[in-house]
C-alpha cells in the first residue's frame, strides 16, 4: 500500500512539476557553527573555499541497514512530536524509504559530484575565479536534477501528513549543520543595518541552499552547497555598498572586544 501510495504521489508530483516548469562561520563560541568544509577566517579575511582533494570517493552502500535509518528518522521525528500514532508510523515510513532513495541514488552518483566538488573547490581557492566556480555548479546542478523526481515525490508524501510549518521543521533538521536560521542570524550580525529587502533576497537565498542540501548525505556536502548560495549573498553584500570583507572583519573585532570584558 505503501509503494503504491508513493508511486501515485510521485506521479502526481512529476506532473505538477511539468506544469510549473517552463558556509556558516565560526562564531568564536557564539554558536554560529562552521562545518569541517570551511575553516576557520582570521580577522581582516573571510572564510576560505575547502581545499580540493584528488582522492577519489569512497564506495558507499546501496541500501542503510535498520539501526541507521533509525537513527536518521529519531531526531525528526521527536522534532516533529506527533502525537497521533497512526500520522507518526505514516511520516515514519515516508522518511525511511525517502533515505533509502537517497542512498541509492549517492551510490550511484558520488564518484561523480566527488570530482566536481574538487574542481569546484580548486577553482575557489587561491586566486578565486568565481566565474569558472559557477559553471562548475551548474555542471554540479545537472548531477542533483535526477534526483529531483524523489525529491518532489518525497514532499508531496510529507505534505499528506504534515502542515507545511512542519515540513519546514524536517528540512531544518535534515540541513541543521549548517542550517538556515542560524546562517541568517549570522548574516545579520555581520551586517548590522541590512534593509528589509537585504533581509529578504538573504533569507530566499537560504531557503534555496536548504532544499538543495536536503538531498546531500554528508555535512560537507550540505555545507558546500550552502556556501554556494553565501557566494551569491556576499556578492550581493558588496554590491549594495557593505564591502562583506570588512563588515566581516569588523565583525570579528566586535567579538574579540566583546571576550575582553
Amino acid at each position: 500500500m505503501l509503494l503504491l501510495l508513493r508511486a501515485t504521489v510521485s506521479s502526481a508530483a512529476q506532473r505538477v512539476h511539468a506544469r510549473r516548469v517552463a558556509s556558516v562561520w565560526i562564531g568564536l563560541g557564539l554558536g554560529l557553527g562552521l562545518s569541517a568544509a570551511e575553516p576557520v577566517s582570521t580577522p581582516g579575511s573571510v572564510p576560505t573555499a575547502p581545499a580540493a582533494t584528488a582522492a577519489a570517493a569512497p564506495a558507499i552502500l546501496r541500501q542503510l541497514d535498520a539501526p541507521t535509518l533509525e537513527k536518521r528518522v529519531t531526531p525528526i521525528l521527536k522534532e516533529l512530536a506527533l502525537k497521533e500514532s497512526d500520522r507518526e508510523a505514516t511520516v515514519k515510513a515516508t522518511l525511511m524509504a525517502h533515505f533509502q532513495a537517497l542512498q541509492a541514488w549517492h551510490a550511484d552518483h558520488d564518484a561523480e559530484l566527488a570530482a566536481l566538488w574538487a574542481r569546484w573547490a580548486e577553482a575557489r581557492s587561491g586566486e578565486k575565479d568565481e566565474n569558472k566556480a559557477a559553471g562548475i555548479g551548474r555542471d554540479i546542478d545537472r548531477v542533483y536534477a535526477s534526483f529531483q523526481p524523489e525529491h518532489a515525490a518525497f514532499l508531496a508524501s510529507l505534505a499528506v501528513s504534515l502542515s507545511a510549518r512542519q515540513i519546514d521543521t524536517v528540512k531544518d533538521v535534515l540541513t541543521r549543520s549548517p542550517g538556515l536560521k542560524r546562517t541568517y542570524d549570522a548574516y545579520l550580525q555581520i551586517v548590522p543595518h541590512l534593509t528589509e529587502a537585504d533581509k529578504t533576497f538573504i533569507f530566499d537565498k537560504l531557503r534555496v541552499a536548504r532544499e538543495h542540501a536536503m538531498d546531500a548525505i554528508t555535512n560537507k556536502e550540505k555545507a558546500n552547497l550552502f556556501k554556494r548560495q553565501k557566494v551569491q549573498i556576499e556578492a550581493y553584500i558588496d554590491a549594495k555598498g557593505y564591502d562583506w570583507k570588512k563588515s566581516y572583519a569588523a565583525y570579528v573585532a566586535r567579538l574579540e572586544a566583546e571576550k575582553k570584558h
